[in-house]
């Protein structure tokens, strides 16, 4: 029978060369803890790690026929792992990940793979101070504009945090920005605002 899957999570961190740290970041979804087995079995590699469980997210992506291979439960489990260990060697990936992806098979969890590798990434920029902060605006801010809201930002950040910034626009907010920074959302656009004076003036007068 096939070990149960918290076991084989703990069996696989245990059995890596050097176990470290669990992640700041903690998710207790089964996801998660695949994910956080990983992290403590990439010891001093967290970077190259990093880098190929995001190569392989962009196969994924990019790749209908690897898509496929990973999320079809129909492919014999010893052929599944020797095209993923036969597309590791040529991506040059870390012997950990292969490993990784072999419990993934074995455990038949393989198909979780694509959010698996999200939350290894989220545990991997709270290890690094890498905060992702999503600014959108009715319409593209200027190179100008876009390095003052930065540096607002900033100065709201943890310290010592280093902000990922990405800008997008979205019409429907008629103006102002809507800022998610990590977990926190300031919203300062006007169609909130319009909605929070709508709200009052439905409020009866006492």
């Amino acid at each position: 029978a096939a070990p149960a899957p918290a076991a084989a999570v703990r069996r696989f961190a245990a059995a890596a060369a050097a176990v470290g740290p669990k992640p700041k970041h903690e998710d207790g979804t089964l996801e998660g803890r695949y994910a956080t087995a990983l992290f403590m079995a990439s010891g001093g590699k967290l970077d190259k790690v990093y880098a190929d469980m995001s190569a392989l997210r962009t196969m994924m992506e990019e790749s209908q026929d690897f898509k496929l291979l990973v999320e079809t439960p129909g492919i014999d489990p010893e052929n599944k792992v020797s095209a993923l260990e036969s597309v590791c060697k040529k991506a040059g990936s870390d012997g950990a990940v292969v490993n990784f992806l072999k419990v993934l098979v074995e455990n038949k969890r393989i198909h979780m793979l694509q959010r698996i590798i999200d939350l290894f990434e989220v545990f991997y920029r709270a290890e690094k101070g890498l905060v992702p902060c999503k600014v959108t605006s009715s319409a593209p801010l200027s190179s100008k504009q876009q390095a003052e809201v930065k540096k607002a930002m900033e100065q709201r950040a943890e310290k010592g945090s280093t902000l990922i910034m990405e800008f997008g626009t979205n019409p429907a907010i008629l103006g102002g920005l809507v800022v998610k920074m990590g977990e926190a959302v300031f919203d300062n656009s006007v169609a909130t605002r319009l909605e929070r004076l709508q709200t009052q003036l439905l409020v009866p007068l006492a």
